[in-house]
């Protein structure tokens, strides 16, 4: 039985090989990549299976024969060595075939993928070496450079050659080392994936160049460290112009806190004589001593009074914004009923407002909670701006003051029908030393104070200061504090307030 078994396996074989060679032939129609790799695969396949199936219907015919299976004559044939020329040639054949088919598509597809890997390498090279910023390719231990470009020679004063063999350690600044060496350590450990930082380089003849270093990993396809590759870019005018800001706005905050010590010292001083002006002109104009001779003396006296008021006002007004702008005035917290405050400011301007005929009108709630804030802070608000209501608005004209609640905001409005400010006065008439109009004779006197007081004071509260005016019909002042500010007793106002 087993003489058979090898007979008969080899139409068992051509059988399973046909099968496969028309799954082959019906794939190969199906394909979309017709031309491409899998098409030339099938066709490979599909000769190695003809060439099998071939192979195996001819020595299976001539076994078969010598067994009787197939006629004994076939064997006499198919035995002639001349014939077995056919099989061995459809070997060669198809082999060649195969080698062909193998040359024709993978050899040159090997030989442009080849050439695109040299042509993108010189690219790489290319953009490398031209970068307009500094670059370095360092080893996979991260301390030694294998490649820099002409930018970061340029930066730090070395040539290429010197680079390569340098230390990392002797480019970097000695106090910029600790953090750059932590830094590469983060990076190495996988922690992150790209560190930044600015640090300094030392230059070959010996100045600091600072630069913004951005640093990564080069990764192989198995997740090996290859490489780390750096971008450095000088930033050494940036850092130098930085500088001279910083050490700009040293000077001017030295400047501003000499000349806000400058007024509160000259207010200090002002006070001295200005207490025996008022004093003896007050003395002249009583006639405590008996009669002047002269009813005209009475009067110069009380000009000099008057005037010495005035100017004790101002140095009042100049010693409290240059206190707020040294950052010394305080506030103190207590229970404040605005209303009352309302009534006694008024009261203080009723003789003016009575020359004036100008009518003063105070709206007031019974249920108006009282204020947490500042007492002498508050009066000084309302002061500032029913002084200057009554001061810009023209005779038989109307001042209204008056407050409302919006949850735990109390409001406070002065609205007038005088002057006005003009639209293009409004951003800085809050400012110190600024008037509403460069006419003195509209200006009236004063400082320009007031309202940088009354910001400065609202916005230590926590609150707001908004001014709504239209030259010529009128202004309405609003200043909002909230119930209780928070944080208890307020620091020492600073000069960003005023």
């Amino acid at each position: 039985m087993l003489e058979y078994f090898a007979p008969i396996s080899y139409w068992v074989v051509t059988v399973l090989w046909l099968v496969i060679l028309i799954l082959y032939a019906v794939k190969l129609r199906q394909s979309k990549l017709a031309g491409g790799g899998i098409a030339v695969l099938l066709i490979i396949l599909s000769i190695d299976a003809f060439r099998t199936v071939l192979e195996n219907v001819y020595f299976g015919a001539y076994h078969n024969s010598r067994l009787g299976i197939l006629p004994a004559s076939w064997a006499d044939v198919l035995g002639d060595p001349s014939l077995l020329l056919f099989p061995k040639g459809v070997n060669i054949a198809a082999g060649v075939l195969v080698l062909v088919l193998l040359i024709r598509h993978w050899l040159p597809r090997e030989l442009r993928e080849g050439e695109e890997l040299r042509r993108k390498d010189a690219v790489l090279r290319s953009v490398f070496d031209n970068a307009a910023v500094g670059m370095v390719l360092h080893a996979a231990d991260g301390s030694t450079r294998v490649r820099v470009n002409s930018a970061f020679c340029d930066l730090v004063g070395y040539s290429a050659a010197e680079l390569l063999n340098n230390p990392y350690e002797t480019l970097t600044h000695p106090d910029d080392l600790l953090q750059s060496l932590e830094q590469r350590r983060r990076l190495a450990k996988g922690e992150v994936e790209v560190i930044t930082m600015e640090k300094r380089y030392l230059h070959k003849d010996g100045h600091t160049v600072w630069g913004s270093v951005s640093s990564s990993i080069i990764h192989g396809d198995d997740g090996e460290i290859l490489n780390y590759v750096s971008f450095i870019q000088d930033i050494s005018a940036r850092k130098a112009a930085e500088q001279s800001l910083r050490e700009a706005t040293e000077s001017a905050i030295d400047a501003n806190r000499a000349k806000s010590q400058f007024l509160a010292t000259m207010s200090h001083e002002f006070r001295t004589p200005l207490n025996a002006i008022l004093g003896f002109s007050q003395l002249l104009g009583n006639e405590i001593f008996g009669p002047l001779g002269d009813k005209r003396y009475k009067g110069y006296a009380d000009n000099i009074r008057d005037s010495g008021e005035l100017m004790l006002a101002l140095v009042n007004d100049v010693l409290d914004i240059s206190t707020i702008e040294a950052g010394k005035r305080l506030l103190v917290l207590e229970p404040v009923d605005l209303g009352d405050v309302i009534e006694d400011c008024v009261r203080t301007f009723a003789t003016m407002a009575e020359e004036k005929a100008i009518n003063v009108k105070v709206n007031l709630t019974n249920d108006m909670p009282p204020l947490t804030a500042d007492r002498r802070a508050v009066v000084q608000v309302v002061l500032n701006l029913v002084s200057n209501a009554v001061k810009f608005t023209d005779p038989a004209g109307h001042v209204t003051i008056g407050v409302t609640r919006s949850g735990d905001i109390l409001a406070l409005t002065v609205e007038d029908t005088g002057i006005g400010i003009p639209e293009g006065a409004l951003e800085t008439v809050t400012e110190p030393f600024t008037r509403s109009h460069s006419n003195p004779h509209l200006s009236q006197t004063g400082t320009g104070l007031g309202l940088s007081i009354v910001k400065s004071l609202t916005e230590a509260h926590g609150g707001t200061l908004t001014i709504d005016s239209t030259a010529g019909k009128g202004t309405l002042v609003t200043a909002c504090f909230p119930l209780k500010p928070a944080g208890g007793n307020q620091p020492p106002l600073g000069a960003g307030t005023a």
